[in-house]
Protein backbone atom coordinates (compact mmCIF):
# COMPACT_ATOMS: atom_id res chain seq x y z
CA UNK A 1 0.00 0.00 0.00
CA UNK A 2 2.88 2.42 1.00
CA UNK A 3 4.51 1.68 -2.86
CA UNK A 4 1.01 2.68 -4.38
CA UNK A 5 0.62 5.62 -2.15
CA UNK A 6 4.31 6.83 -3.25
CA UNK A 7 3.78 6.05 -7.05
CA UNK A 8 0.85 7.89 -7.09
CA UNK A 9 2.57 11.18 -5.35
CA UNK A 10 4.96 10.55 -7.82
CA UNK A 11 2.66 10.37 -10.41
CA UNK A 12 1.58 13.62 -9.36
CA UNK A 13 3.95 15.41 -9.02
CA UNK A 14 5.59 14.03 -12.46
CA UNK A 15 1.93 15.52 -14.60
CA UNK A 16 2.75 18.96 -12.49
CA UNK A 17 6.02 19.11 -13.85
CA UNK A 18 5.10 18.17 -17.51
CA UNK A 19 2.24 20.56 -17.28
CA UNK A 20 4.58 23.70 -16.25
CA UNK A 21 7.15 22.54 -18.55
CA UNK A 22 5.00 22.28 -21.75
CA UNK A 23 3.18 25.79 -20.65
CA UNK A 24 6.38 27.89 -19.37
CA UNK A 25 8.20 25.99 -23.07
CA UNK A 26 6.39 24.68 -25.38
CA UNK A 27 7.56 22.96 -27.90
CA UNK A 28 11.44 23.48 -26.45
CA UNK A 29 10.27 21.16 -23.76
CA UNK A 30 9.42 18.22 -25.92
CA UNK A 31 12.81 16.11 -25.86
CA UNK A 32 12.26 16.19 -21.79
CA UNK A 33 8.88 15.96 -21.53
CA UNK A 34 9.46 12.74 -23.65
CA UNK A 35 11.65 11.38 -21.50
CA UNK A 36 9.70 12.01 -18.73
CA UNK A 37 7.12 9.98 -19.99
CA UNK A 38 9.86 7.24 -20.75
CA UNK A 39 11.08 7.52 -17.04
CA UNK A 40 7.20 6.85 -15.68
CA UNK A 41 7.08 3.74 -17.84
CA UNK A 42 9.95 2.52 -16.26
CA UNK A 43 8.55 3.42 -13.21
CA UNK A 44 4.99 2.10 -12.88
CA UNK A 45 3.83 -1.18 -13.02
CA UNK A 46 1.21 -0.56 -14.89
CA UNK A 47 3.10 0.10 -17.95
CA UNK A 48 1.12 -1.76 -20.74
CA UNK A 49 -2.12 -0.67 -19.59
CA UNK A 50 -0.72 3.47 -18.87
CA UNK A 51 1.24 3.39 -22.52
CA UNK A 52 -2.32 1.99 -24.20
CA UNK A 53 -4.09 4.29 -22.24
CA UNK A 54 -1.60 7.47 -23.13
CA UNK A 55 -1.71 6.74 -26.39
CA UNK A 56 -5.39 6.39 -27.13
CA UNK A 57 -6.57 9.75 -24.89
CA UNK A 58 -3.42 11.30 -26.65
CA UNK A 59 -5.68 10.79 -30.22
CA UNK A 60 -8.59 11.73 -28.30
CA UNK A 61 -7.07 14.86 -26.82
CA UNK A 62 -5.39 15.81 -30.04
CA UNK A 63 -9.39 15.38 -31.64
CA UNK A 64 -10.75 17.42 -29.25
CA UNK A 65 -8.91 20.53 -28.74
CA UNK A 66 -8.01 20.69 -32.77
CA UNK A 67 -11.91 21.05 -32.68
CA UNK A 68 -11.48 24.09 -30.13
CA UNK A 69 -8.70 25.38 -31.81
CA UNK A 70 -10.83 24.81 -35.59
CA UNK A 71 -13.48 26.49 -33.82
CA UNK A 72 -11.51 29.53 -32.70
CA UNK A 73 -11.58 28.87 -28.75
CA UNK A 74 -7.82 28.28 -28.71
CA UNK A 75 -5.39 30.14 -30.90
CA UNK A 76 -1.65 28.68 -30.82
CA UNK A 77 0.90 31.83 -32.34
CA UNK A 78 3.04 28.65 -32.92
CA UNK A 79 0.86 25.88 -34.06
CA UNK A 80 0.37 23.60 -36.83
CA UNK A 81 -0.68 24.71 -39.67
CA UNK A 82 -2.42 22.54 -42.52
CA UNK A 83 -2.62 25.49 -44.37
CA UNK A 84 -1.98 28.72 -43.76
CA UNK A 85 -4.71 30.83 -46.02
CA UNK A 86 -6.93 28.11 -43.90
CA UNK A 87 -5.75 29.03 -40.36
CA UNK A 88 -4.55 26.88 -37.74
CA UNK A 89 -6.03 23.60 -37.79
CA UNK A 90 -4.20 21.07 -35.19
CA UNK A 91 -2.48 21.89 -31.83
CA UNK A 92 0.61 21.96 -31.48
CA UNK A 93 2.31 18.10 -30.19
CA UNK A 94 3.39 19.62 -26.90
CA UNK A 95 -0.36 19.85 -25.90
CA UNK A 96 -0.64 16.02 -27.44
CA UNK A 97 2.42 14.95 -25.04
CA UNK A 98 -0.07 16.77 -21.84
CA UNK A 99 -2.89 14.67 -22.76
CA UNK A 100 -0.65 11.63 -22.30
CA UNK A 101 0.43 12.95 -19.07
CA UNK A 102 -3.18 13.65 -18.19
CA UNK A 103 -4.16 9.80 -19.46
CA UNK A 104 -1.09 8.51 -16.86
CA UNK A 105 -2.79 10.51 -14.13
CA UNK A 106 -6.28 8.45 -14.64
CA UNK A 107 -5.26 4.87 -13.07
CA UNK A 108 -2.96 6.97 -10.27
CA UNK A 109 -3.36 10.01 -9.12
CA UNK A 110 -6.64 10.89 -10.23
CA UNK A 111 -7.77 7.13 -9.73
CA UNK A 112 -9.98 8.42 -6.96
CA UNK A 113 -12.53 9.85 -9.05
CA UNK A 114 -12.61 6.37 -10.57
CA UNK A 115 -15.65 5.27 -8.97
CA UNK A 116 -17.93 7.97 -9.21
CA UNK A 117 -18.85 8.92 -12.57
CA UNK A 118 -20.92 11.82 -11.22
CA UNK A 119 -17.99 13.30 -9.17
CA UNK A 120 -15.42 12.70 -12.39
CA UNK A 121 -18.03 15.06 -14.07
CA UNK A 122 -18.49 17.60 -11.41
CA UNK A 123 -14.19 17.78 -10.89
CA UNK A 124 -13.55 17.76 -14.54
CA UNK A 125 -15.94 19.95 -15.75
CA UNK A 126 -14.94 22.80 -12.81
CA UNK A 127 -10.99 22.21 -12.45
CA UNK A 128 -9.86 20.93 -15.94
CA UNK A 129 -10.76 24.19 -17.66
CA UNK A 130 -9.11 26.21 -14.99
CA UNK A 131 -6.04 24.48 -16.64
CA UNK A 132 -6.64 25.85 -20.21
CA UNK A 133 -7.44 29.43 -18.58
CA UNK A 134 -3.77 29.12 -16.88
CA UNK A 135 -2.14 28.03 -19.49
CA UNK A 136 -3.68 31.26 -21.50
CA UNK A 137 -2.71 33.82 -18.68
CA UNK A 138 0.89 32.62 -19.15
CA UNK A 139 1.30 32.91 -22.52
CA UNK A 140 1.04 29.01 -24.03
CA UNK A 141 -2.43 30.09 -25.72
CA UNK A 142 -4.74 33.17 -26.56
CA UNK A 143 -8.17 32.28 -26.25
CA UNK A 144 -10.58 33.42 -28.74
CA UNK A 145 -14.15 34.33 -27.12
CA UNK A 146 -14.56 35.77 -23.47
CA UNK A 147 -12.86 33.93 -20.86
CA UNK A 148 -16.07 33.60 -19.17
CA UNK A 149 -17.40 31.91 -22.70
CA UNK A 150 -14.61 29.74 -22.64
CA UNK A 151 -14.88 28.22 -18.89
CA UNK A 152 -18.50 27.42 -20.10
CA UNK A 153 -17.51 25.88 -22.65
CA UNK A 154 -14.60 23.84 -21.44
CA UNK A 155 -16.89 22.62 -18.27
CA UNK A 156 -19.40 21.36 -20.57
CA UNK A 157 -16.99 19.68 -22.88
CA UNK A 158 -14.66 18.27 -19.63
CA UNK A 159 -17.83 17.21 -17.32
CA UNK A 160 -18.37 14.82 -20.45
CA UNK A 161 -14.51 13.86 -21.13
CA UNK A 162 -13.29 13.16 -17.25
CA UNK A 163 -15.78 10.96 -17.17
CA UNK A 164 -15.64 9.29 -20.66
CA UNK A 165 -11.98 9.05 -19.85
CA UNK A 166 -12.16 6.99 -16.45
CA UNK A 167 -14.62 4.44 -18.48
CA UNK A 168 -12.17 3.92 -21.70
CA UNK A 169 -9.36 3.72 -18.41
CA UNK A 170 -11.43 0.92 -16.99
CA UNK A 171 -12.37 -1.06 -20.52
CA UNK A 172 -8.54 -0.65 -21.28
CA UNK A 173 -7.72 -2.23 -18.26
CA UNK A 174 -9.95 -5.48 -18.57
CA UNK A 175 -8.75 -5.85 -21.73
CA UNK A 176 -5.55 -5.84 -20.66
CA UNK A 177 -5.59 -7.83 -17.37
CA UNK A 178 -7.00 -11.14 -18.61
CA UNK A 179 -3.67 -10.89 -21.01
CA UNK A 180 -0.99 -10.36 -17.94
CA UNK A 181 -2.43 -13.31 -15.95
Amino acid sequence: MARKMQLNIFNFIWFQTIWWLVILFQSSAIVVVIGLFALWLLLTPTRREDGLLMITIMAIGFCIDSLLTMSGIFIFSKAVVADSSMGQWFIPFWLVLLWGAFAATLTHSLASLRGSLPIAALAGGLFAPLSYIAGAKLGAVDLGYPVTTTYIVLCAIWAVILPVCFMLSARLSALIQPANT
